[in-house]
């Protein structure tokens, strides 16, 4: 009788480090495919940030290319302004502080 309730007892066990083992196994392997999907997601969001540096240094070069002096002359005379030649001034120029 007593060996009959060790070897229930032993089988007991295996089957439950049996068990324990198996939900390790799952365990790792969904952990694993877990990482792999997030090591995709974060190449991706790596891909995106060079794209939108990129554009943004773009924009940059385009912002300091259409507020040059230059370009902005040309873009006046373009646009039918011309540079006076004489400068006309309303009012005689007034000291600003007298001294005493």
């Amino acid at each position: 009788m007593r060996k009959i309730e060790s070897r229930k007892t032993i089988n007991l066990k295996k089957y439950i480090l049996i068990g324990v083992c198996g939900i390790l196994a799952i365990s790792s392997v969904f952990m694993t495919v877990e990482t792999a999907t997030s090591g995709v997601e974060v190449s991706n969001l790596r891909d995106k940030e060079d794209q939108l540096s990129e554009q943004n240094r773009d924009l940059e070069d385009t912002l300091v290319k259409s507020l040059s002096i230059s370009d902005l002359e040309q873009k006046s005379v373009e646009m039918g302004y011309i540079k006076p030649t004489t400068l006309v001034y309303v009012t005689p120029s007034q000291p600003v502080a007298q001294l005493p």
